[in-house]
């Protein structure tokens, strides 16, 4: 396992449960309505990390509702199901931009949804085929 894997699995994956944990005590009808739509139908997304514009890492996580089941390193498989089909979104950013979420734990939990909008502009969202 490398340094970048290692950093996906003991610091983002767990605080990602934090962030979802405050986000469901904070907003129980808002996280009530996402989680229940999400369950129980293999959502899984995908992030690519970069480090200057070189790919260093790819990873798909596996949902089940807002929470992350599994996740593999070194695949880039995503599939969101929705009533009209599937899309395959997977995220960009760089390296030192997620370290820089992961020293912001607090922010990010306090408050989830406007934190993460000031990191929006430096993640880019694609889409697979």
């Amino acid at each position: 396992m490398n340094d970048l894997d290692r950093l996906i699995e003991e610091e983002l994956i767990p605080l990602r449960k934090r962030v979802t944990d405050a986000l469901a005590k904070r907003h129980p009808h808002l996280f009530s309505l996402f989680n229940g739509y999400l369950a129980k139908k293999d959502n899984h997304v995908g992030l690519q990390v970069t480090e200057n514009g070189k790919v260093i890492g790819q990873y798909t996580f596996y949902l089940d509702g807002m929470y992350i089941s599994r996740f593999e390193s070194g695949t880039l498989a995503s599939a969101m199901h929705h009533p009209f089909g599937t899309v395959k979104p997977y995220g960009i950013l760089e390296k030192k931009l997620l370290e820089k979420m992961l020293q912001d734990e607090e922010a990010l939990i306090s408050e989830p949804f406007s934190t993460m909008v000031k990191y929006l502009p430096e993640i880019t969202i694609k889409f697979l085929r």
